[in-house]
């Protein structure tokens, strides 16, 4: 769904490119009209169309296919404003993100992971690992894909804050020292770049004091959940599962206070 027709064409072209069927719709009626009369397996919508009441695409298409994959496409444009879109997006239903312009490399990413989720026939929650230590690393890994995690894993944070889908992710986990003046900065970072994640912080337990009460002032500012180390698989899908429904709280507020802004 997508009123410009030249943007239609090329992304219905490379949806095609990657051996799907490709159904275009100029606008939300139109697109909800096909919906409700066509067996869709996703649904591809921009954000912002012209006759979509306050920008609510996404909860009209999710309303009219319960179980349909959608994926939202928007340009990024100023990072706060694309954060809250980001936040009203996965509130909505949506569960994927495309940032315009977008390659064909990264459409079929998109598509193969629906297909993937469409073979299993369920949705495993999606984790991104920032770790620089092999050993911590494969610990974290091995328990979260026993408890039927997805894992993706990068060594840094600049390789993080590229080639992520930020709405395909439920989690993301990176060690920081707690004691780097740096620390809170990175944290602010991560939190703007995955909105609508969890943020788990793992760290040394801060000593006490001042230290310990600055660290835990910066983890509520980013609303991250902290896990000192050492610490035990089951300990690690424990935090990853309260950060999880923080996240969702956040997003449950978000949506509360987007639908009063627009009674």
């Amino acid at each position: 769904i997508e009123n410009s027709i030249a943007k239609a064409r090329l992304i219905s072209q490379m949806i095609v490119n990657t051996g799907w069927v490709s159904l275009i719709a100029l606008d939300l009626k139109t697109g909800l009209n096909l919906i409700a009369n066509q067996s869709m397996e996703l649904v591809i919508s921009d954000l912002m169309l012209p006759d979509s009441k306050n920008g609510g695409a996404i909860a009209q298409i999710r309303a009219a296919s319960p179980k349909v994959t959608i994926a939202a496409t928007t340009s990024k444009g100023d990072p706060a404003i694309f954060s809250k879109l980001l936040e009203r997006a996965k509130a909505d239903g949506a569960e994927f993100i495309l940032q315009k312009p977008f390659s064909q490399e990264r459409l079929q990413e998109l598509m193969d992971k629906v297909s993937s989720r469409l073979d299993l026939g369920n949705r495993r929650p999606h984790v991104l690992l920032i770790e620089t230590s092999a050993d911590l690393h494969a610990m974290c890994e091995i328990g979260l894909q026993t408890s039927n995690y997805r894992v993706s894993a990068q060594s840094n944070i600049e390789g993080a804050l590229f080639g992520q889908d930020k709405l395909d992710l439920d989690a993301v986990i990176v060690e920081i020292d707690s004691g780097n003046i740096h620390s809170a900065a990175l944290l602010e970072i991560l939190r703007a770049e995955y909105p609508v994640a969890a943020l788990i912080a793992i760290s040394q337990r801060p000593k006490g004091g001042s230290s310990q009460r600055m660290w835990l002032k910066s983890l509520e500012t980013v609303s991250a959940t902290a896990l000192n180390k050492p610490f035990t698989p089951a300990e690690l899908v424990r935090a990853v599962n309260q950060g999880r429904a923080l996240a969702a709280a956040a997003l449950l507020e978000a949506a509360n206070q987007a639908a009063s802004s627009h009674i």
